[in-house]
């Protein structure tokens, strides 16, 4: 027998969604991979997978030391989306006019709220 029921556990989703994720985010994923003479990844084509909404802060301090060897000193961002929302490292994030791209996905043990990921912001 669950702790919590599957009408509940939507019901958690659908108001803490409403409450943390007030901004549009639309969600970019790699198309084709364009490579030079040697096969070697040069640039990437990102295509508009689907929009949504989400909820930005600063990731907590034990997260960027668990992190840091894929953030670095890059600035981050701790990212909550809709739960179930397909989104995947690297995918390209578009928040606020800031684009961000999903550096590390923050998956659960138990039930999840959020799908959550740490971003880093891309300076063009």
């Amino acid at each position: 027998m669950n702790p919590i029921s599957l009408a509940e556990l939507t019901s958690i989703r659908t108001e803490a969604t409403a409450a943390v994720c007030d901004q549009t985010c639309q969600i970019f994923r790699s198309t084709i991979p364009v490579t030079d003479a040697y096969s070697s990844p040069t640039n990437k084509n990102y295509g508009l997978l689907s929009t949504t909404v989400a909820g930005m802060k600063q990731p907590s301090a034990g997260q960027l030391q668990n992190y840091g060897f894929k953030i670095g000193s890059l600035a981050a961002w701790h990212v909550s989306l809709p739960n179930n929302t397909d989104v995947q490292e690297l995918d390209h994030l578009v928040i606020a006019g800031e684009t961000l791209e999903v550096q590390v996905l923050l998956t659960p043990q138990s039930y999840s709220i959020f799908a959550q990921v740490l971003a880093s912001e891309i300076k063009s």
